[in-house]
Parts: structure tokens; C-alpha cells; sequence
């Protein structure tokens, strides 16, 4: 579950199936997969402790900074995980438990020379793999081709701690080139049908790319989306059927930049050769001294401090996620959750990564589920009268080769705006990978429409319970165009709109989460989802 997993090129309905048997299997052997380890798991030697980042420690780089010295060549120049160095800041190997650790990353290209620019996307984490142990860190950049990377000292015991590149400046700096001139790294489509003429067109949320086309901007509830028209006569704009998509990006001709375009691609030596070992002891011989575990539970959490830039959110132990923020005293069972879920509905719109929160909750609460696609779905109990429901957001959205009618996807303030004034629903607002083809400027703008939606809906619905799904981290996905260094930049997006609306709305922070476990996926193992649900569940249960 801790080790990195290689990239492969596997179809999303198969990973999701290997997943859920995976899932079924942990059921009936939990210590073979970690899954319900808790019990047995001798948390003495786990010391869960945050700092809260300071606002100057920059984890990336403007667009603009982004943009410069990239247009060139020479993949060469690029830099090599192979030929880059890590080393321990500290002058020691040996850490008191709560300690922070600091380590400094050289970066050099494949020239062997040392690389006076920043934009590097690295995973840093430290693991102990015996333990089930790993926790996240975070890299600093200094745009200068160095970086600091910090991690804290969480458990006694050996760790390791390990980083890689997962995407250069180059290939970012790329993509930031692509938005620009073609507004999306893939190309989406909609299918016009009419008396046996059938033609698809390509969209986008800007025009200028077409020479002729139709305005479906009032059809994506007013957000931009438009769509070439038809080349035969016999189909006009009102005859569109069918969206879909070619999910495929925009490589460059020149092979030489082709070459730094697919650079990362492999990610076969893309693991810097240097794991820094060290070794983190209490201080005092009494450990129960020194143990800090958080007292105040999950749902009893000020929503307040969950937006907060704590480092980090949460650890692995036993291979079980523990929050450093709150007590998680909530058990993974179906009574609970049908406890926590009764005469409710939990609204969880977005993307398929939204869908595996819903299939676990299937898992879970022993509920048969049969959905497939992007249709909308709901999962329905009538013995404790709720619900569970999910839908596909807005444009731009990427279905892939199979067609859906245009009308399966709502943006999600339609959603605030339709709930009642005593509704006790839960809602998770999400948007994140399918955002991750386009520019972060359109990203602000669909949160920004949906947190207009939260402000009037908090002043009529005392009772509502709302949450904002953060960005997770995913690495070496399916396609060269998925990158998750984004969901950096929808981080700070997120806490600057929601800002006025931080005592009423929590902020599910599963960055640190995914950043420990590495998921070799867009989508995460459902074992990775599970914790990622339950602590969602922690912290929204029986809060009214």
C-alpha cells in the first residue's frame, strides 16, 4: 500500500473492478490489506502531532514564473531525479518524536549540471513499511533549482525517508502553453444527430479556435462552453445529441520537445538515489508522557480548523490514517454509518473519483450497488430512510469515447439553490480532476459561482451540513496530461473563496492523505478510498 506504484495503462471500469474485489477480499481478511488493523495495532508508539505551515513557505510558482527560460529543446537540460541530490538539513539522524525535518534538494539536469530554476513537482514522504507507517511532507521552492523539504518526526522507530520527481518544470510550463492556445489539454466533443446525419464537432469553454459555432453557454448554466458547427448543412446547433470526448492531449510536433513532453511518462528513473535513513525516539523513558493524541472527536471540530495549513493533516499507522487534528472515535461499521446517514440525504456530485466514495459507502453498509457510467445515480435505504447521491458536475468534463446526453451534468449550485429551508442534508462540494486539463483561472471561476450558492443557502438552512472535497494527490496517471501539481494551486483557490464561510463549512483535506500513499492512479485503490471516506464521515456525522 506504501510503495510507489509503477505507471501502467490499465481501462478505469477494470482498475475500479480489481478495486472492488481487492475491497471484498479485505473484507474477509482485514490483516492481509491493513484495513482494520486498529485493534491490534500498538499505537503507543505513535505520536500525532501538526504545525501549521507559515503563509511565506511557497509549495509552487506563479504562471509567469512558470512560463520563463522553458521554451527550449534539449531535454537534457531538463532536470534528472538520477543526478539531483538529497540531503538532511539537521545535523543529526536521531529525532525526539514532534520534531521537524528538514532536508535540502539539489536539483541537476541530465548534463550533470546544477539547475538555477525552480517548478520541479516532487513527492517527498517518509515510510517505515514494517510499521504500516508513512506520512506526507512538503517540498518548499525556492526557484533557484533548490528545494527544502519538511517532514515531522511521528513515530518511534526506523523510517525512510524518500522523494521523486513527478513532472518538470518543462512539461508544466508545457501544459500552461497548451491552455493558453487551445483552452483544454484534451479535446472535448458533441455529437449532432438528424435524420440519419450524424457528425461530431470539437468545444471548448472559449470560441476563437472555431470559425463558425454554437453557443451552449446557456445549456451550461451559464457558464462559457461553445462547440464548432456541424460541416454538413442538414445539422444545425439545435441538433446536438451526445457529449464525449477524445482523451488525448496535444503533443508537440518537434520530436525533440515531444521528448520533453513525455519525459515523466515512464517515471522508471525518475526516484531520487538518495533515502535518507534516520531513526525518532521519545524523549523521556515514560512514552505515555510524551504521547500526544488529539481529545477533541472528528464531528465536534470547529469547521474553522479544518482550513487551517496544518502539516500534516493526518498519518499512516498500521496502515490506518489517523488526523492529527481531531479524534477519530468513530467505528467503521454499518450500524454506525447507518446511525450517522438516518432519514439524511449525502449529496456527493463530481467526478468518478466522487463514485468511489459512493461505491465504498455500498461496501460498507452492505448495500448491493449497480450503477455504471456517468448517469446519475442513488443508493436508497429504506430501513433508515436515506440516501445516498451522485451526479456528473458541469462542463468541462471528459466522458471518454461513451456518449452521454449533455443534460446529465449539473454544476453544483444549481444543487444549494433547489435544497429547502430545513433541509438536514449533508453536501459534499467537488471539483478537481477533470479541471486538472484546464486552466486554474476557469477552476476559480465555477468555485466562485458555487460559494455565491453557499452564502444563500447558509442564511435559510440552519441545519444543512456542508463540506468542500479538497484536491488529492495521484501520480503517474493513465495519461501523460493528468498531473495533480494543480490541485496545489485549487488548494489555495478553495481557502481564499471560502474564506467568509470557514466557521459554517468544513474542508475535507485529503492532500497529505494521498501524498503519503502515493496513489499510482487518478483514481486511489478503494483500500486508499476507504480512509478518505471514513475520515469524511468523522468529521460530518452528528453534527446537528
Amino acid at each position: 500500500m506504501l510503495r510507489r506504484r509503477k505507471v501502467t495503462s490499465i481501462v478505469v471500469p477494470f482498475f475500479l473492478l480489481v478495486g472492488a474485489f481487492i475491497f471484498w477480499q479485505a473484507k474477509k481478511w482485514p490483516n492481509k490489506y491493513g484495513l482494520f488493523l486498529m485493534e491490534e495495532v500498538d499505537f503507543s508508539r505513535l505520536h500525532v502531532n501538526y504545525a501549521i505551515r507559515p503563509q511565506g513557505e511557497r509549495l509552487y510558482l506563479t504562471q509567469s514564473e512558470m512560463m520563463g527560460e522553458w521554451n527550449q529543446s534539449d531535454k537534457g537540460k531538463c532536470t534528472s531525479a538520477k543526478s539531483s541530490k538529497m540531503t538532511l538539513l539537521n545535523d543529526k539522524a536521531v529525532f525526539v518524536i514532534g520534531d521537524e525535518i528538514r532536508v535540502h534538494i539539489d536539483t541537476y539536469d541530465y548534463h550533470g549540471n546544477k539547475r538555477h530554476i525552480g517548478g520541479d513537482f516532487f513527492r517527498l514522504w517518509m515510510e517505515n513499511t514494517d510499521l504500516g507507517a508513512a506520512v506526507a511532507g512538503h517540498v518548499i521552492d525556492h526557484n533557484d533549482g533548490s528545494y527544502t523539504g519538511v517532514i515531522r518526526a511521528l513515530w518511534e522507530g526506523t523510517a525512510s525517508i524518500r522523494c521523486f520527481v513527478e513532472r518538470r518544470k518543462e512539461e508544466i510550463a508545457m501544459f500552461y502553453d497548451i491552455m493558453e492556445k487551445k483552452h483544454a489539454l484534451w479535446v472535448p466533443k458533441r455529437e449532432f444527430v438528424s435524420n440519419g446525419f450524424v457528425e461530431s464537432t470539437e468545444c471548448s469553454i472559449k470560441p476563437d479556435n472555431f470559425q463558425r459555432y454554437c453557443n451552449y453557454t446557456d445549456m451550461n448554466y451559464g457558464f462559457p462552453w461553445f462547440c464548432a458547427r456541424p460541416s454538413q448543412p442538414e445539422l444545425q446547433c439545435q441538433d446536438w445529441k451526445n457529449s464525449w470526448s477524445e482523451n488525448k492531449g496535444y503533443p508537440p510536433e518537434d520530436p525533440r520537445k515531444r521528448g520533453i513532453y513525455y519525459l515523466s511518462a515512464k517515471g522508471n528513473d525518475d526516484d531520487l538515489p538518495t533515502q535518507i535513513h534516520i531513526t525518532m525516539i521519545y524523549k523521556n523513558t515514560s512514552k505515555d508522557l510524551q504521547v500526544s493524541r488529539p481529545t477533541i472527536p472528528c464531528n465536534r471540530l470547529p469547521p474553522e480548523m479544518t482550513w487551517k495549513m496544518v502539516s500534516p493533516v493526518g498519518v499512516f499507522f498500521g496502515d490506518a490514517f489517523q488526523p492529527t487534528l481531531c479524534l477519530d472515535n468513530l467505528s467503521l461499521t454499518p450500524k454506525t454509518y447507518r446511525r450517522c446517514l438516518k432519514n439524511k440525504r449525502l449529496w456527493l456530485p463530481g467526478d468518478s473519483t466522487s463514485q468511489q466514495f459512493k461505491r465504498s459507502l455500498h461496501y460498507t453498509l452492505g448495500i448491493p450497488d449497480v450503477s455504471t457510467g456517468h448517469n446519475p445515480q442513488l443508493l436508497t435505504d429504506k430501513e433508515d430512510n436515506f440516501s445516498v447521491s451522485w451526479y456528473a458536475h458541469e462542463f468541462p468534463f471528459f466522458h471518454g469515447s461513451e456518449r452521454y446526453a449533455p443534460t446529465v451534468n449539473r454544476p453544483q449550485h444549481l444543487l444549494l439553490d433547489s435544497l429547502s429551508n430545513n433541509t438536514e442534508d449533508i453536501v459534499v462540494l467537488y471539483i478537481h480532476v477533470h479541471f486538472n486539463l484546464v486552466h486554474p483561472d476557469v477552476y476559480r471561476e465555477h468555485i466562485r459561482k458555487t460559494v455565491r450558492s453557499v452564502k444563500k443557502l447558509l442564511l435559510r438552512a440552519p441545519n444543512v451540513t456542508l463540506a468542500v472535497r479538497g484536491p488529492h494527490a495521484y501520480y503517474r496517471s493513465m495519461a501523460q496530461e493528468l498531473v495533480s501539481y494543480w490541485g496545489l494551486i485549487y488548494s489555495d483557490i478553495l481557502r481564499e473563496e471560502f474564506s467568509p464561510f470557514v466557521d459554517r463549512v468544513i474542508y475535507l483535506d485529503f492532500w497529505d492523505l494521498t501524498v503519503a500513499v502515493g496513489p499510482g492512479h487518478v483514481h486511489p485503490s478503494m483500500t486508499v478510498v476507504q480512509s478518505m471516506v471514513h475520515y469524511m464521515m468523522s468529521l460530518l456525522c452528528h453534527r446537528n
